[in-house]
């Protein structure tokens, strides 16, 4: 389906203007979208999306009760089935790799984790490590298979403690701060019950943060200096991160 038709579906926005496509990833691609001096954002699914496992439906479930945390935006529109969505524009921008070296934004960050794994829980449970077998079992290399069986041993070093709702890909663009100053996360689409030293890892192993960083980030995560065993998890869950992003990166290129 294409954004004209999209739009046609979603009740009062069959006007509504396209004024330019802001992304085309592998698995969506979204549109800025104007109706009466107002803006909003259209997602539209790709094929790709079933393909690898993404669960429109859940991110639905979830998105909603991260809105009214006021943890991320509302969506106006959300049709799991036809693979497309609606929110309102966000004014402000996303961080950048450069802003997650700061210490006082990583304090920050770390602040609004604490309150997003402090939340009920809602949405399925996130398996990365099934997510890497899927990936390896696409790419079908001896590589691959070498990556999810050092994923497996680095995951199960690091598993133990409790579940919490987690986004599960805080990669530097899905961190938004809004132009009054809020601090905003976006693009819950792998989000589920899960590991919360996940979502930290991803921060500090995506970005390539320095031991003494990572080390203060998951003191203000916990509120408190990390025991030894709280870092070895943390760095566990690095080493897994790792392998399974080397793995994705392997999988986009089929």
């Amino acid at each position: 389906m294409n954004a004209e038709a999209a739009l046609g579906r979603i009740p009062g926005f069959a006007g509504a203007t396209l004024l330019v496509q802001l992304s085309d990833g592998p698995t969506n691609a979204s549109f800025l979208v104007e109706r009466t001096s107002e803006k909003f954002v259209l997602r539209l699914d790709k094929p790709e999306t079933g393909k690898l496992g993404l669960d429109r439906g859940n991110e639905k479930h979830v998105s909603a009760a991260i809105a009214a945390a006021g943890l991320g935006p509302e969506y106006l529109y959300f049709d799991p089935h036809e693979g497309s969505c609606l929110r309102p524009w966000l004014t402000g921008q996303s961080w950048s790799a450069s802003d997650l070296q700061e210490p006082r934004n990583l304090e920050r960050l770390a602040i609004l984790l604490r309150k997003l794994h402090s939340l009920q829980a809602v949405g399925k449970p996130f398996d990365p490590l099934a997510a890497a077998h899927r990936y390896a079992a696409a790419v079908g290399t001896e590589q691959a298979a070498r990556l999810v069986n050092r994923a497996a041993d680095a995951i199960g070093a690091g598993q133990g403690g409790e579940t919490a709702l987690c986004h599960n890909d805080l990669v530097c663009e899905n961190i938004f701060e809004a132009e009054d100053g809020r601090l905003l996360l976006i693009d819950w689409e792998y989000a589920g019950m899960g590991d919360p030293y996940f979502d930290l890892a991803v921060v500090v192993q995506h970005h390539r943060l320095e031991p003494g960083l990572s080390r203060s980030f998951l003191d203000a995560w916990l509120g408190r200096s990390a025991t030894t065993e709280e870092r070895n998890h943390l760095s566990s869950q690095c080493s897994f991160y790792e392998c399974l992003l080397e793995l994705w990166n392997l999988r986009l290129k089929l």
